[in-house]
């Protein structure tokens, strides 16, 4: 084809584009005619191949800009850092939130009363020892019956003087959940009423959960066991 027919053809293709199919139907000459629709077929099969190219990429360009909702444990940390400033241990939030025992008390309160949160029912409350040299922890479980979630804080404490803020005053069944870990654990809930044992004799040596205990030779005269032959 002669540069002027080429010109001539992509005129008439791109008017067919538009939705003007007369520029070639009403073109005299066959052979050019028929090379103008081969060119329109080939024009159309393009125009489709770049917009299904481009369709995933508009996809995926909305989905990065579409806000991510946040979870319940991050909207609950915010709240937190925002109402208790320095609360908050760890920034990953994702399996629990990690506080800091410091208005341990009063963020209780505020997780029990707040109307968006409204956790009204302590699940548990449990220890745990990280090891020999490393921290004692707190955790709790906690519901709200109104809203239907569930969150979990924990908090570390210092095994030498481990010591944490008593909530049985916010939630009255973490009266004998802390007297549990108490004994367990020997965490030590300040504020408590009762801070006493509940599993073990009072004068138990020891805590039975700490990865350190060592269970003691006799209790008042009576030959402790140490392997639990015939108890199953």
């Amino acid at each position: 084809m002669s540069e002027d027919q080429d010109k001539y053809i992509a005129e008439v293709v791109e008017k067919a584009l538009r939705g003007d199919m007369d520029a070639i139907n009403n073109i005299e000459d066959r052979v050019t005619r028929s090379k103008a629709k081969a060119a329109l077929i080939k024009a159309k099969r393009l125009s489709k191949t770049a917009a299904a190219e481009a369709a995933p990429a508009e996809e995926t360009a909305q989905t990065d800009t579409t806000p991510t909702e946040k979870s319940l444990n991050q909207k609950v940390a915010e709240s937190l850092e925002k109402k208790f400033s320095g609360s908050i241990d760890s920034e990953d939030v994702n399996e629990h939130i990690q506080l800091n025992g410091k208005n341990w008390f009063e963020i209780a309160q505020y997780l029990k009363d707040n109307p968006d949160l409204l956790f009204d029912s302590l699940q548990c409350i449990t220890g745990f020892d990280f090891g020999e040299g490393e921290a004692l922890e707190v955790r709790y479980n906690l519901h709200s019956m109104t809203h239907y979630h569930a969150i979990e804080i924990r908090i570390k404490t210092d095994r030498n003087d481990p010591k944490v803020p008593s909530v049985e005053q916010v939630w009255r069944i973490g009266d004998w959940f802390e007297r549990e870990t108490y004994d367990m654990y020997g965490i030590v809930f300040e504020g408590h009423h009762n801070m006493t044992r509940i599993l073990c004799p009072e004068d138990w040596e020891g805590w039975p959960l700490r990865k350190d205990y060592e269970t003691q030779e006799t209790y008042h005269g009576i030959i402790v066991p140490k392997v639990k032959e015939g108890w199953e």
